[in-house]
């Protein structure tokens, strides 16, 4: 526990800066006295952290000193025996992991809630996916994620798969049964990979869900940008056990990170580490109180309807996710969002008739009073000036159901393969060229290789009325789209 309350990274950083080496030596701002006035007056004294790769500083890519020792201090805190931090966020870490574990020819087992990383992650490797059906709950809109029962009839129907990816937990806090997949997977010698970005903090308060790690998990990527303090764009990636080759991962790893890391970055991964070790329990306490606050204010508002652990039946759930549904007034998630931050109010997703708001670390008594009279006062002025009805016709809770994928081709063959644009309306029944998903959450509903079937084709359409707008088509009006040539 001593050696958990150091800094090793940051402390080696702030030792090279007392030794005060004049730089002859990236980067060209040279400890922030050429950078931009405005850059200097931006960051100010953490300019000079800003070093190039420095031998005396260690390396992210074959680290053995300071980093290395932050890294590993990470492991233990988690109960992981190895941690890999990334500057290149947890789409690099999940690309790593599918890499590392899976290749051309391989099968791997996935849900279609993934974020589209994993998709990149195929298209990196080679591997074939296998989608799990999930379940979707129409009340709140909301993907529920795999039962044990569905992820093991995948896995009996599909004994060639290496591994199996899950989402714990999901964009909404609902948590699968990792512990009885878990152990399913590994009775069946499937590596389990997780996608647990929403999760760095369970750990720290037993109010929390168990985290991946503990469920016995092999590989688990998580943000700690998103519910930590570190830097967004930081992450880590933890791995347990011996069913996975440490050293390919770090070589997979190597590929997906700059040679030229941010130092300043990294040490916040440091720092954050050291905060959730130290203040963690005192943080989240407070974190869990503001969640349970919002939520009982807010369901005093007409005509608010609250998501929680027994409404969606969900055997895990993360009560700092607070999903807001107002489908009582009549409007949609879209309209709603867009009154909110007329409020200055900004949340971190909107579908259906709902928002959903992070509460995290860095919530305050206050944030969490003006969110509660926002909404407050939204619902005075919609109740006197009630919004388009056609509007609330057209965000019906099922137009957030994903559409079931049909694989023609893995998304490293369609990647490759000749192209031709076609207008949306011939799409049908062609195979896609692209890999499209509307953010956040970044979960795609159509991946490169797969078929467009009617109900991609119903999916766009009702996006389209909710006035979406995709992420990942080269037509963002989705009038046309990219397809394999016949």
């Amino acid at each position: 526990m001593n050696k958990q309350k150091k800094m090793p990274f940051v402390e080696a950083l702030v030792e090279y800066k007392k030794d005060s080496f004049i730089p002859f030596h990236t980067p060209g701002h040279k400890i922030g006295q050429g950078a931009p006035h405005l850059l200097q007056q931006w960051m100010g004294p953490a300019l000079p952290y800003d070093l190039g790769v420095m031998y005396a500083l260690d390396d992210l890519h074959e680290p053995e000193g300071a980093l290395q020792e932050a890294q590993d201090l990470t492991a233990k805190l988690y109960g992981a025996d190895h941690c890999w931090f990334s500057i290149n966020g947890t789409t690099a870490l999940i690309e790593a992991m599918i890499m590392g574990t899976v290749g051309p020819g391989d099968s791997i087992i996935i849900p279609r809630e993934a974020h589209r990383s994993v998709a990149s992650g195929l298209v990196l490797s080679g591997a074939t996916p296998i989608y799990m059906e999930c379940e979707f709950h129409r009340r709140w809109g909301v993907p529920l994620g795999v039962t044990t029962e569905q992820a093991i009839a995948t896995m009996e129907a599909h004994p060639e798969a290496k591994a199996i990816v899950l989402v714990y937990p999901n964009y909404y806090g609902i948590g699968v049964d990792i512990e009885g997949i878990v152990k399913a997977a590994h009775e069946r010698d499937m590596i389990v990979l997780v996608d647990e970005a929403h999760g760095p903090h369970l750990p720290f308060h037993e109010d929390f869900p168990i985290e991946a790690i503990a469920a016995g998990a092999d590989l688990v990527a998580q943000s700690t940008h998103k519910s930590l303090g570190s830097l967004t764009q930081t992450s880590w990636l933890l791995g347990k056990g011996d069913r996975i080759n440490a050293r390919r991962i770090t070589q997979m790893h190597q590929m997906l990170q700059s040679t030229s890391p941010n130092y300043i970055f990294l040490a916040s991964l440091d720092m954050a580490r050291h905060q959730v070790l130290t203040e963690g329990k005192e943080l989240l306490e407070r974190t869990l109180r503001l969640s349970r606050q919002l939520r009982e204010q807010l369901q005093t508002i007409k005509g608010v309807a609250i998501m929680d652990q027994e409404s969606v039946g969900a055997m895990h759930y993360d009560i700092t996710k607070v999903l807001i549904d107002v489908r009582d007034w009549g409007i949609s998630g879209v309209e709603f969002e867009k009154l909110l931050r007329a409020q200055h109010i900004e949340v971190e997703l909107v579908q259906a008739h709902h928002v959903l708001v992070l509460i995290t670390i860095g919530d305050t008594e206050e944030s969490i009073r003006q969110l509660v009279d926002s909404v407050r006062h939204i619902e005075k002025m919609v109740n006197r000036n009630p919004l388009n009805d056609n509007i609330y016709e057209a965000s019906s809770d099922d137009s957030s159901r994903l559409p079931t994928p049909v694989v023609r081709l893995t998304p490293r063959e369609a990647m490759y393969k000749k192209r031709e644009r076609i207008e949306l309306c011939y799409a049908l029944h062609r195979i896609s060229g692209e890999t499209i998903s509307y953010y956040p959450p970044g979960i795609p509903f159509l991946v490169g290789g797969e078929e467009i079937t009617e109900s991609v084709l119903q999916y766009i359409e009702n996006r389209k009325a909710l006035g979406y707008v995709p992420n990942g088509a080269d037509d963002r009006d989705l009038h046309t789209i990219w397809v394999i040539e016949e």
